[in-house]
């Protein structure tokens, strides 16, 4: 749990790995005794996981995130699920309590325009060979968190994929300014690879 003061409310940021249901625990166990609670997701996603068994698991997947299950599953040897159990279960618990999870991320058409802005007709097209390569290349973590990060590192030699994550961090942040004004806690649940630039900016 990364803790930090933004005025006068205690934001608690927890970092989650995406996939391992284990994930889930982390949540459950950190939730209970804040004010609000938000996630790095967009409104659409959190209404997405909150309907999901009438969706008939019908989620959107990239060839990326496909490429990085395999990997996750193949180094770790953790089964990974979709969507984020961790994301799950923070939507669950907030909807079981009768209060709603505040999205931090960008809807669905601000994130559309800004990564068409964002991301280059050229950085697109060289997604499938990114995922690809991905199948392909060494990498030397042997944990979730670990592969977790350097997956996004790899990922974010991408120009145009960097500057998305750059850009998402700081809508993130500036949401969370936003929550601190009437709140005096807040967890937050996002996913490791961001966690720390989030932070950063807040600080």
């Amino acid at each position: 749990m990364i803790v930090v003061p933004v005025g006068d409310c205690e934001v608690s940021i927890l970092p989650v790995v995406n996939g391992p249901a284990s994930e889930a625990d982390k949540v459950r166990e950190a939730y209970g005794g804040y004010e609000a609670y938000g996630v790095s997701m967009g409104i659409e996603g959190i209404q997405a996981i909150k309907h999901r068994a009438k969706l008939d698991d019908d989620f959107e997947v990239s060839e990326l995130d496909l490429a990085y299950a395999h990997r996750m599953e193949e180094l770790t040897g953790i089964q990974v699920e979709m969507p984020s159990p961790a994301m799950c279960m923070l939507v669950d618990l907030c909807t079981e309590a009768g209060t709603n999870v505040i999205p931090l991320d960008m809807n669905d058409s601000e994130f559309t325009e800004m990564y068409c802005e964002t991301v280059k007709t050229w950085d697109f097209v060289k997604e499938h060979r990114l995922a690809k390569k991905g199948m392909k290349k060494r990498f030397s973590s042997t944990t979730p968190e670990a592969f977790a990060v350097e997956w996004d590192a790899y990922v974010n030699g991408v120009k145009g994929y960097q500057e998305v994550s750059r850009k998402r961090e700081e809508h993130i942040s500036d949401q969370i300014r936003e929550v601190a004004k009437y709140r005096r806690s807040l967890l937050v649940v996002v996913e490791v690879e961001r966690a720390s630039g989030i932070a950063d900016r807040l600080r």
